[in-house]
């Protein structure tokens, strides 16, 4: 599903009313009625209930102004609030409020913190608060009459359904003003926006449903719009091909070169995930300085090679690592390696020789901060899996940066880098190196465990093997392990599930999407 920006939605709507020739007031007309349905959905219907709606001066507040409108028409008892004069409205609203007026309903204007007074009275004798304060246009922190306006809708018992986006989110990177408006629903209008689905403003906005307000798709069209939201539409048609008659050697061939003296079962994690991707054959890699110490159970159809090691780690001589990466469709490298020149030495050689794809996870992430000349002189196409921490240590930044700014870094540092980023984090971000954007944002706490980020990068690098891109794989993996994590906190609960756990519910999400119609 496309997402825009604010500025993206702005420039669609520009093109609908100049090029198109749709009126302004035509728009916000559909806005309203369009969003009057959906809170009928919402609210299983509008008959006996009481609203509450709190119009700002700007075309979101017009939108609450037609659905207040078309409630009276209704006979539905509402109550609406303005926070400015009628005649400091937007066009279009002062438009809509002087036909409600006439209509016979009579706005309350907030002037003074004494005036919310009313407003917490006619929001206690409610069931439903529309908020129609602000929509796209909020740039900085809600302030004055409007923020008290803002707590005191906060603290509601009621419904609340915000319009397009809750009052002080950010519409394009989801940031959201102190205070700002946490709903139960809301209804983003035309295309959803991508601030909807990025923290904070996805803890912001509840359910989201969307309105379609008559935005041809010419239009829509226009803005070169490069967001996505990766749902099951996507990633079953990403899904990799698999003919019936295909062999194992056919199937896909992956490597997983993990583990070391001191984190032996990453690297066993790992090649659990590439297990589950559908890869016809997975060769386990570890150092040798492992060899009969191995406590972890690795999966019987995993085949196990143990290469040189140093320091309790790989190391890896140049002829060595060219003659066996190149029996490979897919490598990962990282989990569990730990730190030391013997590890460095091992990637430079897979990086500049091996000309398949690599996933490059976890400690190798941290071998290319300290080195970024390796990703230079590399000969392979990469998939790179950081969380935070790794990402700010390869953008030489801080976490706090990283966390605020997830999409800019993740598509900076792809597009600077020709590599595809899978940002991790309870939203995920995957960049692609021409500069679209999918993000993942299926948040679960039970999915906050070691293990976890093991698992998707070898799943990733079984689905690359199959034959599919790095983006392709990126995708459909993000999209699989969290759907197999959703499956897991179902059964067993945010608190007690595994990684072991979600790996063992992958082939249920797969069969799902296998036979998606």
């Amino acid at each position: 599903m496309r997402l825009f920006t604010s500025e993206e939605m702005k420039i669609a709507e520009t093109h609908a009313i100049e090029k198109i020739g749709i009126p302004s007031i035509v728009l916000m007309e559909n806005a309203g009625i369009k969003s009057l349905l959906t809170i009928e959905k919402i609210v299983s219907g509008i008959k006996g209930k009481r609203f509450t709606i709190i119009c700002g001066k700007g075309n979101n507040g017009g939108d609450g102004l037609v659905i207040a409108r078309h409630l009276h028409n209704n006979a539905v008892p509402v109550h609406l609030f303005l926070l400015s004069e009628p005649e400091e409205l937007s066009p279009d609203s002062e438009i809509n409020c002087r036909i409600l007026i006439k209509s016979g309903l009579y706005p309350s204007v907030i002037k003074e913190k004494n005036d919310i007074d009313k407003l917490r009275v006619a929001m206690e004798f409610s069931e439903c608060i529309i908020d129609c304060i602000y929509g796209t246009g909020i740039k900085d922190n809600i302030k004055g009459l409007a923020s008290e306006i803002v707590k005191a809708v906060n603290l509601s018992r009621a419904i609340k359904i915000s319009i397009d986006l809750p009052s002080g989110v950010c519409g394009t990177t989801g940031k959201a003003s102190i205070p700002s408006i946490i709903s139960n629903y809301t209804i983003t209008l035309g295309t959803p926006k991508i601030g909807l689905f990025m923290y904070p403003g996805l803890a912001h906005a509840g359910e989201v449903w969307t309105a379609d307000i008559g935005i041809p798709s010419i239009s829509n069209s226009h803005p070169q719009g490069m967001h996505y939201l990766i749902d099951d539409e996507l990633a079953f048609s990403l899904l990799p091909y698999r003919d019936e008659n295909i062999h194992k050697g056919l199937a896909g061939k992956v490597l997983v070169f993990g583990g070391s003296s001191e984190y032996q079962g990453a690297g066993i994690m790992a090649s659990g995930g590439a297990l589950r991707s559908g890869a016809g054959i997975i060769n386990l890699a570890l150092p040798d300085c492992l060899m009969g110490k191995i406590i972890c159970q690795i999966p019987p159809e995993v085949i196990v090679s143990y290469l040189p090691s140093r320091d309790g780690g790989f190391f890896l001589n140049e002829s060595t690592a060219i003659n066996l990466c190149s029996k490979y469709n897919a490598i990962l490298v990282g989990p569990g390696w730990g730190r030391g020149e013997g590890r460095r030495q091992t990637l430079e050689h897979i990086l500049k020789h091996y000309s398949g794809i690599v996933v490059i996870d976890a400690d190798a992430l941290n071998i290319i901060s300290q080195s970024p000349e390796l990703l230079a002189n590399r000969k392979c196409r990469i998939i790179i899996t950081p969380h935070h921490a790794e990402m700010a240590r390869l953008c030489k930044t801080d976490i706090e940066d990283i966390a605020n700014n997830q999409i800019a870094r993740a598509k900076d540092y792809a597009a600077d880098n020709k590599v595809t980023v899978v940002l991790k984090s309870s939203v995920t971000v995957i960049a692609a190196p021409n500069g679209k954007i999918f993000i993942n944002s299926a948040p679960n706490s039970g999915m906050a465990k070691g293990g976890s980020g093991d698992l998707l990068s070898g799943f990733i690098a079984g689905l690359a093997a199959t034959g599919g891109s790095e983006l392709n794989a990126a995708i459909t993996g993000v999209y699989i392990i969290s759907e197999a994590g959703k499956e897991a906190k179902e059964q067993l609960g945010c608190d007690s599930m595994s990684v072991s756990e979600v790996s063992f519910l992958i082939p249920k999400v797969f069969s799902k999407l296998r036979n998606k119609k």
